[in-house]
Order: structure tokens, then sequence, then C-alpha cells
């Protein structure tokens, strides 16, 4: 094998080379230090070599591939964008005033409108207050997580009202304010409620608009998605418009009817049918008699009342409302104070986030937050409809399934009373914005161009956070007749329609 250099080991390193990278893992070693393998050059002579003991930093590109991005594989991630549904269906007759085809752009941009505020919130003034209402009962004030009280049914489903719908240009009060000039738009508050709430809404929805000479008219239509509770909304994963499944009972569908039929329940429950409504009176005297004979269609609901209010938007712009009122308190100084009821229901604590029978007591916040969360257009809706009414609070129940497989028995867990306005700040609903809103939306509204009885219609864009404005015909929705009746209650104030 021939002779060793004795100035070189078994490894044909010299003696020189062993002493040299000794004192290099002496100083720094492979895995750092003031040498060794980081301070080396690279093979273009300026790049710091690689320690080979350290691992090679993950790529975030590799990593966006591994959860399903840049033509990875499949990712939750990689949901695809929900279609939803219109609230109407566009007719080929419509004009789409949209800047196209010589028309002007009278589209208006959500986000936009959550910019708009006003430096002082307008005056208002009662102008009429009519019909009656029951005073609250207190039984259901007690209801808590373990006392929890059932909520009484009907004895059918099938016998559930319709919401009360009074045309707005058919209100014989709103027809002589109109004709004598006291008001310049005229509307509903569950309409106004709609736009100072809009840009939270996800859910397409659609409001009439009538020019009658210099007066404008705002109404929601008979059977109109509004007059739904709609429920989880805002959440991340919404119930679906549609279930193959027509048995689901955890579809848009059927919780918003649960919802609807929850809420219609539960307002009942909270009023004292032992003895007759308090009937409600106030005003100028035209006005109270021009709604004392005004024809009984639709019947006017028992312990219902509506108040007529007039709000200062600008210089002769008026805006009046027509609020409901859903029942009396007496307070300790013997003044009434007025309230309207809602419900917020439970169906499935998996899917909304949050048990309600382990936190509603403790942590009635979280609670609320998360309801926020999932409903934050309904909240805000309620709210506005509370605050343009002058209600002095606003009841809100808290009701869910008796189990999440059983939709047809619910209990009631709690109840609490809100002022308005506070509850305004919980949500972060500020009145400076839905004032702003309104007076946008109503001056944008008042330059639609006048060509004899004129009828627009707004439309939220069920996918985008836009509303349209389509003219259509003067008799769109005039024809419309809605053969579901749900089998009015004749005698509402009959305690015995409720098991």
């Amino acid at each position: 094998f021939g002779q060793r250099d004795p100035g070189h080991g078994r490894d044909g390193q010299s003696v020189v080379q062993k002493e040299e990278q000794q004192q290099r893992q002496h100083r720094g070693g492979f895995g750092g230090g003031r040498g060794g393998w980081q301070d080396a050059p690279g093979r273009d002579g300026n790049a710091t070599a690689k320690n080979p003991a350290q691992k090679e930093p993950r790529s975030r590109f590799r990593s966006q591939q591994a959860r399903g991005g840049w033509g990875g594989g499949p990712s939750w991630r990689d949901k695809p964008a929900r279609s939803r549904l219109s609230s109407v269906d566009v007719k080929p007759d419509w004009i789409h005033l949209d800047g196209t085809e010589g028309t002007e752009d009278f589209t208006m941009s959500l986000p936009q409108m959550e910019k708009l505020k006003v430096e002082d919130t307008p005056r208002e003034e009662t102008l009429a207050f009519v019909g009656s209402l029951f005073s609250t009962q207190k039984d259901i004030d007690r209801a808590t997580v373990k006392n929890a009280i059932p909520l009484k049914k009907l004895q059918s489903r099938q016998r559930e009202p319709k919401p009360f719908h009074l045309a707005i240009m058919e209100d014989p009060i709103i027809k002589k304010l109109s004709s004598e000039g006291k008001g310049s738009v005229f509307t509903t508050d569950i309409a106004l409620a709609v736009l100072m709430a809009a840009p939270r809404s996800v859910a397409s929805w659609d409001i009439v608009v009538q020019r009658v000479g210099p007066s404008l008219f705002l109404d929601v239509r008979d059977g109109s998605s509004l007059y739904d509770n709609i429920v989880s909304e805002t959440a991340q994963d919404a119930p679906e418009d549609e279930s193959k499944d027509q048995n689901n009972m955890n579809s848009m569908t059927a919780l918003n009817s649960e919802a609807g039929y929850i809420n219609y329940c539960y307002s009942q429950q909270c009023i004292d049918r032992s003895s007759a409504p308090n009937s409600v009176k106030e005003g100028d005297k035209t006005l109270t008699d021009a709604w004392a004979q005004r024809t009984q269609d639709p019947p006017t609901p028992a312990g219902k009342a509506f108040r007529y209010r007039r709000f200062e938007l600008d210089d002769d712009l008026f805006l009046v409302v027509r609020c409901e009122l859903d029942a009396s308190l007496e307070t300790k100084d013997g003044s009434q104070a007025y309230i309207t009821t809602k419900a917020l229901n439970e169906f499935d604590p998996a899917i909304s986030g949050v048990n309600w029978r382990q936190k509603l007591e403790s942590q009635r916040a979280a609670v609320l937050a998360n309801e926020l969360k999932n409903n934050r257009n309904k909240l805000a809706r309620w709210t506005c409809q509370a605050m343009l009414a002058g209600a002095d609070y606003l009841k809100m129940g808290y009701v869910s399934r008796n189990h999440s497989k059983d939709n047809v028995h619910h209990f009631v867990l709690g109840t609490i009373l809100y002022r308005p306005a506070d509850f305004a700040t919980q949500i972060d609903l500020k009145p400076e914005n839905m004032w702003g809103i309104a007076t946008a939306v109503v001056k944008k509204l008042m330059t639609l161009p006048i060509e004899g009885d004129s009828k627009y219609l707004l439309l939220k864009d069920p996918n985008n956070p836009q509303v349209s404005i389509y003219k259509v015909p003067a008799d769109s929705f005039d024809y419309e007749e809605h053969e579901e009746e749900t089998g009015e209650v004749e005698n509402d104030d009959d305690d015995s329609d409720f098991e």
C-alpha cells in the first residue's frame, strides 16, 4: 500500500488542517458563534454557506400550497363564494337606473353609507297616537335558565296571523297629512329602519318608492321578506337560502318561519289579557277621527298602537313615520311607559357557537356578543324601530328550543329590558349615522324623475354591498295576491287561542 505522508492522518487531512478545523469549532462550531460554517463563503464567494445541521426554513409558498392555495389540494379556505337569492325577481321591462342607456346613476354603496353622518339629530314631534295597548304581565320576566317558562304556542300553527300590513298610501292619517302638506316623505318604521341599518345587511331586501306630486312614499310590500325574522343573517356560516332536504328544520326558510312564530307567541305572552286593552287616542281630532272611521281591512290587531312622528331632516324637508308599539308599562310614578317586544331564539348551540343554558346567566354579555355577530342586522333594525317610535323600553326575550332537534316546543330562558339609546350604544349603532343615511337617501330619492305617478323599487343586491334603483310599471306589485292566509285570529283578546 506504500508509505503514508507523516504530515497527514488516515483521512488524508494534514495535521495543520485538523488544527484549523478544531479552532473553527471552538470559535463557533457548526451552530454559530463568531465563526464556523456560518462565516464560510458560498460557492459564489459572496453568499453565506448553510449549516448542514440547521433545518431549511419553511417556505411560505410551500405552506400555502399545502393549505390548498396556488394549485395545492382542497382546503376549507377555498369555500366557494355563496350565491344568495334576490328578494324579488327583476322583470325585463324594469329600467335599471345605473347610469347606462342615458339614465342617471342612482346606485348606492353600502360601505359609503356607513360613513354618512349628521351633526345634529333631527327635531321630532308626535302628530297622532292611535290604537290600543295591553299592559305587560310580569310572570314572564321571572324566567331563568333554571326556572324556564314554556312558550305558549297557538293551538294550531296554521292559525298564526299574518303581520299587520296597511299600505302607507292607504293609511287615512297619512292621506290627510299629505293632502295638508304636513310632510314631504311618508314611510313606516320598518322601511326606514331597513335603510338606517342597511350597511349591516347581507340578505337581499326591497322597498317600494312612489312619487305622487311633491310627496314621496316609501313602503314595504305585503308579504315582503322584511317581515321575516331572518336567522343568522350575518353569521360566517349562515343557513342556506334553499335546502335540498325539504325536511331540514335548520334550513333558512324553516328557521325564519320558526323565528317569526316565536316572536309572535312571545309578544302575546308578554301582555296581560286579564283586562281589556287601554285605548290610545292622542293628537289632532281630525287625524284621530280619520283613523276611527277607516274601513277595517285589514283589521287592526288588538293590543297594537301606532304613533305618527314627524322629523325635520332639513329646511322644508319633513319625514313622517308611522311607528308601532306593542305594550305599555306603568312606572313607579304612575305614568305610562311604552314598549316594543322582540325575541331572540336559539336553535342549535353547536351551530350558533354559544350554549345559552350554560352562559346566559353567568356570561350574558358573551351571549349578546355572539348574537350580535350572527344577527347584527336584525338587532340594529329592532333598535332603530324602537328609537323611531320613541319607545321607553325594548323588551327582549331569550327563547330556546326544548332540544336542538325539537323545533316545536320552546322555553323562555330570560327577559331583559333595554333603553333603546343605551342598547344602541352597546351594539355600536350611532344615531348620527342612522340619520345621515336617512337624510342622504331621502334627498337622493327626491331627485327621481317625475313622470305622472312614478313608481320605483329600491333593491339590495343579493351578492354585492350596494342598493340599486329600478323604475317599474305603475301597476307593479298591485296584482300580487297572497293566498297563504295563515288563519288570522278573529278574537285576539281571547287567551284561549294559546295552549
